[in-house]
């Protein structure tokens, strides 16, 4: 049976495969544009997923602390950056630093000379040190449950809490350690300054987890709940502003906070995560379309160029280039070669073999033979001309013995 002759049968469109071929920039793009809409939209979620954020509601959060203490008449304010402290009574503010060993030298420096309490979660060698706390930061393998085995108040009224991830090892006189878990202590407490210094060094009790567990709420609810009014600040390597306090918002010497801050407070949230995504993408970018090292691939031509072609462009350029010279020794190495195929000479041979051999096939001098093939460069057009005459004439001449 045979189709009608008016039926015109559509050809096949090209396959899933090939369209995904020729589209992959536009793949790409989109995947960029898709991954840069999500970081952009972590990032507009603010603190909600950093570990020990007031505003985070996961395991790893400490919102449910911070809402008892509200609870209980405690203002408690969490910062994005430590120059929007602005603590106007450091006597009855407590300043709350979160992941202590992200902070900067600078930082560290206007934390000690705030006259208020404050309370480290978490605990840095560089940290205790500026704080004046004699002790060091040490590592807890096994987490293990410990009495207070101390005399401070707020621990003694905890009982026990869980000793895990970091501890306090005392190097000297001055601070008080409770609940200590062999050398470790998961809670330690100077008087500096006039000041108190309190360290949580196992900061996992305080979080939405474990806070229920044990004497851990009682101790956070203490140890925090000091004064009316919580300065909570999460350390953030990116923030390299300074603690602020006073009623003007700067230190009370004078000085100015020396805010460097990573995002100005104008641009909208999320900025500072779309501009790393961006320069994300611009580095993608970069090392997609640089130069690739390795060993050339053929890729065929769009088009078949023919020898002649190939030939005659090339003889153009050298023309334009008036480059007789080069001309002249392009000629004169594929005449040689043609010749010493054709009479049995390797190309591994040298000069004076391979004149010798043109000379003997050919019959001419060999003065003649070595002056048409390692002469002088001709000095213009029609010299060049000369010489293709004469090489042609030589080749034609040359027989296999």
């Amino acid at each position: 049976m045979t189709a009608p002759a008016d039926l015109v049968v559509a050809p096949a469109g090209p396959g899933l495969a090939a369209r995904a071929r020729r589209g992959r920039l536009g793949i790409v793009a989109v995947a960029l544009l898709a991954a840069i809409v999500a970081l952009i939209l972590l990032g507009s979620r603010g603190g909600d997923v950093v570990a020990l954020s007031t505003e985070n509601s996961r395991s790893t959060g400490a919102r449910a602390v911070a809402q008892i203490l509200r609870d209980h008449g405690v203002s408690v304010r969490q910062l994005d950056r430590l120059a929007q402290a602005r603590v106007e009574d450091p006597a009855a503010t407590t300043v709350v630093i979160a992941e202590p060993y992200l902070l900067g030298a600078r930082q560290l420096e206007a934390l000690a000379e705030y006259p208020g309490d404050v309370v480290l979660l978490g605990a840095s060698d560089e940290s205790l040190d500026a704080l004046g706390i004699p002790a060091t930061d040490e590592p807890v393998v096994i987490p293990r449950t410990e009495d207070a085995r101390c005399s401070d108040p707020d621990a003694l009224a905890a009982g026990t809490v869980r000793v895990s991830d970091e501890g306090l090892a005392a190097t000297g006189d001055g601070v008080e350690l409770c609940f200590l878990h062999g050398d470790a202590a998961g809670f330690g407490r100077a008087e500096v300054d006039g000041r108190t210094v309190t360290v949580i060094a196992s900061a996992a009790l305080v979080t939405n987890d474990q806070l229920d567990e044990l004497g851990h709420a009682a101790l956070a609810l203490r140890v925090l709940g000091r004064h009316p009014e919580v300065v909570w600040y999460v350390a953030d390597g990116f923030d390299s502003s300074l603690l602020t306090w006073g009623a003007d918002g700067s230190r009370p010497t004078g000085e100015a906070p020396g805010s460097i801050d990573a995002v100005p407070d104008f641009l909208p949230p999320g900025t500072g995560t779309a501009l790393y995504a961006l320069a994300l993408t611009v580095l993608v970018a970069a090392v997609w379309k640089a130069r690739r090292f390795g060993a050339l691939v053929a890729e065929p031509l769009p088009v078949v160029v023919r020898a002649s072609e190939a030939t005659r462009g090339r003889a153009r350029l050298y023309r334009k280039a008036r480059a007789a010279g080069r001309s002249a020794a392009s000629l004169r190495a594929a005449a040689a070669l043609r010749m010493g195929r054709r009479i049995g000479v390797p190309r591994s041979e040298g000069r004076d073999t391979l004149v010798a051999a043109i000379a003997r096939a050919s019959g001419r001098p060999a003065q003649d033979v070595d002056r048409l093939l390692y002469g002088p460069p001709p000095a213009d057009d029609e010299a060049l001309l000369t010489l293709i005459s004469e090489l042609d004439a030589l080749e034609s001449e040359v027989h296999r013995p």
